[in-house]
């Protein structure tokens, strides 16, 4: 099987972390994880007081990871609190019916996987994801390093992209500064040859290195539950993971908005015509309005 030059990230061990130590964090991260939903408390609460009082209810049953306060209690009246540990949501449950206050709380578990969003931004995320995966811009490729690092990133396109320009099309070119490497992407296998032929060429006086990179073409995804030695994730698919993520929050932030656009519509008891632009902008939060541009 062919070597790749793009890096696996791996976690280092510094020199104070114990073996013991590291094996109770691998420990401690095994534990089970669940989400259960709490109702019946009063839901106008300061949110802060709502997350710091659940938390404080819930500490004994386990980790508490997080807690969600509702957003607006007019569409959804449920904080959700996140624990880490064997029998947590057993000892969670057995609060049904406990004093929150001066209320009684309904507790249930609610797996994130059952709610009906989370299945919505899992298949879109699938769909991203899989468009990606199958992107003929992405399948022949290399990575470049020791050009001058000290340029501006689109300085170094611009430099990578003429040194490269007589091996054929040029697809796609990511500057990772961080890194201090590029990646250089070819319509047809025969660029990607080429340009491995330009290994110890000079690009404004600096000697460069090129080298493989895993894509889809050479390094095929694998099937589920499969297995393989030396298997690396295509690196396009490490450089748009980002924007894949913003996407999915965004596509979920826009289903809370049109959630809550619905609450109020059913609220108001009249024609969703009857609100006006300025109203709409008013009971709106500035997320949910850039939630509404990002798709």
């Amino acid at each position: 099987m062919d070597t790749y030059s793009s890096r696996n990230r791996s976690v280092a061990k510094g020199p104070s972390q114990s073996e013991a130590h590291v094996k109770a964090l691998i420990e401690r991260c095994s534990r089970p994880r669940v989400r259960i939903s709490v109702e019946g408390f009063d839901p106008y609460r300061f949110e802060s007081e709502i997350k710091i009082g659940l938390a404080d209810h819930f500490k004994s049953c386990g980790e508490v990871l997080g807690v969600i306060a509702p957003i607006d209690p007019l569409v959804d009246r449920r904080a959700f609190v996140f624990l880490r540990g064997h029998g947590a949501e057993e000892k969670a449950l057995q609060l049904n019916g406990s004093c929150f206050g001066d209320w009684n709380v309904l507790v249930k578990s609610a797996p994130e996987e059952e709610e009906e969003e989370y299945k919505m931004a899992s298949r879109y995320k699938q769909s991203l994801t899989k468009a990606l995966l199958n992107d003929r811009k992405f399948r022949f490729g290399i990575e470049v390093m020791g050009y001058d690092t000290s340029l501006p990133a689109d300085e170094v396109e611009s430099c990578l992209r003429a040194h490269f320009d007589s091996c054929g099309e040029i697809t796609h070119v990511y500057i990772n500064t961080r890194e201090e490497c590029a990646n250089i992407y070819f319509s047809e296998k025969e660029g990607e040859a080429l340009a491995l032929g330009l290994n110890g060429s000079e690009v404004r006086g600096f000697r460069i290195t090129t080298g493989r990179i895993a894509t889809a073409k050479s390094n095929p995804p694998l099937a589920s539950g499969e297995t393989r030695k030396g298997y690396t994730i295509p690196a396009h698919m490490i450089e748009f993971a980002p924007e894949i993520n913003r996407k999915v929050m965004a596509f979920k932030s826009l289903k809370r908005t049109l959630k809550r656009i619905a609450g109020y519509k059913k609220a108001s008891k009249e024609n969703f015509s009857v609100f006006k632009y300025e109203t709409l902008r008013l009971i709106l939060s500035q997320k949910d309005q850039e939630a509404l541009w990002c798709l």
